[in-house]
């Protein structure tokens, strides 16, 4: 059966009011089920965007309705401990094909949407989380600028928290602030109870998303692969999670 008939029944199906099933039958009417995802991604989905929590040993409960029904159906990979949920429009063999092709995507995804990362971010970025949600592994290109705005941000709030937002300001332009490159240099020379904002470690390593956003956000004649942001991920997450501790 096609995506668009089995979004069509789940549309049909008959749940009870209140209930998790509802937030699922959503999501798979959204697409958001169209390639598979992890347990966890559908964790995060369900509190980005209704804005409850899923237990892990919940999603197996809920699912059962709509296995049973024959629209989603669960794989597993060689390799990952948990399963993979997807339409079953899309068969386990080409499941399992996708998931290969994007295991690295994959497994940044979950790093970068954690619970541990998102309680650290909370309020602030609401807007900015939900557009790298849907960008991330689809657009290289939204994702650099996304990870240079949040970078740039998180720097600018870090700096009024500790009410020497004045370091940051570019003296020549009123109410301007300094390029992210000489923020980010800033935040590693800074330091707090003696510890530096931002390591000079992480801040040389994050140079590099650096680089990606400002072509993403000033080149017209550029577009961002995904494959080149993957190897920046584990400096990206450093940085937010050192930022975010003087938040």
């Amino acid at each position: 059966m096609s995506g668009r008939l089995l979004k069509e029944k789940v549309k049909n199906l008959q749940l009870q009011k209140g209930s998790k099933h509802q937030f699922i039958r959503d999501l798979i009417i959204k697409g958001f089920f169209d390639s598979p995802k992890t347990t966890q991604a559908l964790i995060t989905e369900i509190r980005g965007t209704f804005g409850r929590k899923l237990k892990p040993n919940e999603v197996q409960t809920y699912m059962k309705k709509f296995m049973a029904e024959g629209v989603i159906h669960a794989i597993r990979p060689k390799g990952y401990q948990g399963n993979f949920w997807v339409l079953t429009s899309m068969t386990k063999e080409e499941a399992l094909r996708f998931v290969t092709k994007t295991k690295k995507i994959l497994k940044v995804e979950e790093e970068l949407f954690s619970d541990r990362l998102l309680k650290k971010l909370k309020k602030d970025f609401e807007i900015e989380l939900k557009d790298l949600r849907y960008n991330f592994g689809e657009s290289g290109t939204c994702s650099a600028f996304l990870f240079r705005k949040i970078l740039e941000k998180l720097i600018y709030l870090v700096f009024a928290k500790q009410s020497i937002v004045t370091k940051i300001e570019d003296k020549t332009k009123a109410g301007g602030l300094i390029g992210l490159e000489d923020m980010i240099n800033k935040a590693s020379s800074e330091k707090i109870h003696g510890i530096h904002i931002l390591t000079p470690k992480t801040a040389k390593e994050i140079k590099g998303i650096k680089f990606l956003g400002d072509a993403a956000a000033h080149n017209p004649l550029i577009n961002v692969d995904m494959k080149t942001i993957i190897p920046q991920m584990p400096y990206i997450i450093t940085a937010i999670e050192e930022l975010s501790k003087n938040l």
